[in-house]
């Protein structure tokens, strides 16, 4: 399935390291964008990619409930929260290690919480009528990720007629002889900031092919940019007023 922004950047990667399909072939392109991606989500911290999840409310088949699983593209927590059916909000402002958690001898604040494997553990146990919330720095969708052929899509203009069956149409509804194809999933990464992408990508091919002080290069820039979005992002958030940290008020050993 043709995705136009994502076979366009596969090109470059090529053609910035001069090499053509039987050296660079689909699959290892694929590869090294996506290595470029990851090392990108590992260290931004920046809006693009802050997130809010919001859990079903907590009904009396749920009620006692002291763990939620996290999110699957989540890479990075940065406050978890819930809503009771008040509208109160709390934030789980005391994180734990697991062991801690766990220890029935240690006295504990309300509102805490740890991680094990990919739930979070939490006091006090869920009421009916709390929503929870993670907010977090998350990864994007694939980079080459189209929108799913259903009729909500296709009433929103995100999947198109093809005409045909093949070249990764979808026959919907099932029977009618009408195929459709999803359009490209926006991604942050690969539409807005593309060279930070692409920098990666090509250090990875070049790395690939032996070149290595040009992959070095290549690695050293795609860093510096990273660094540079971070440190905008610091900027941002201190300007306009004090910054104010709060700590817990017991320590706990």
């Amino acid at each position: 399935m043709s995705t136009p922004l994502y076979d366009a950047i596969v090109t470059k990667v090529r053609n910035w390291v001069n090499r053509d399909e039987s050296i660079l072939t689909d699959a290892l392109v694929k590869n090294f964008l996506d290595y470029s991606a990851d090392y990108c989500y590992r260290n931004l911290r920046i809006p693009p990619l802050e997130h809010t999840f919001v859990y079903n409310a907590i009904t009396s088949e749920t009620e006692g409930e002291d763990s939620i699983l996290m999110p699957s593209d989540l890479s990075e927590l940065i406050q978890f929260s819930k809503v009771d059916n008040q509208s109160n909000r709390t934030v789980f402002n005391e994180r734990l290690s697991l062991f801690a958690m766990q220890d029935k001898d240690m006295t504990k604040n309300n509102n805490n919480f740890a991680r094990k494997g990919r739930a979070l553990v939490f006091e006090p146990k869920a009421e009916i009528g709390d929503r929870f919330e993670v907010y977090y720095y998350r990864r994007l969708p694939d980079l080459d990720a189209t929108y799913v052929v259903n009729q909500a899509n296709i009433n929103a203009g995100l999947a198109t007629p093809n005409g045909v069956p093949g070249a990764g149409g979808v026959e919907f509804p099932t029977g009618s002889n009408l195929y459709y194809t999803g359009t490209e999933v926006p991604n942050w990464l690969r539409d807005d900031h593309e060279r930070m992408l692409l920098w990666g990508a090509v250090a990875h091919a070049l790395d690939y092919i032996g070149e290595d002080e040009r992959a070095a290069k290549f690695f050293a820039k795609q860093k510096e940019a990273i660094i540079e979005l971070n440190n905008e992002e610091t900027k941002r958030k201190v300007k306009g007023g004090s910054m104010v940290a709060t700590y817990s008020n017991v320590a706990q050993f």
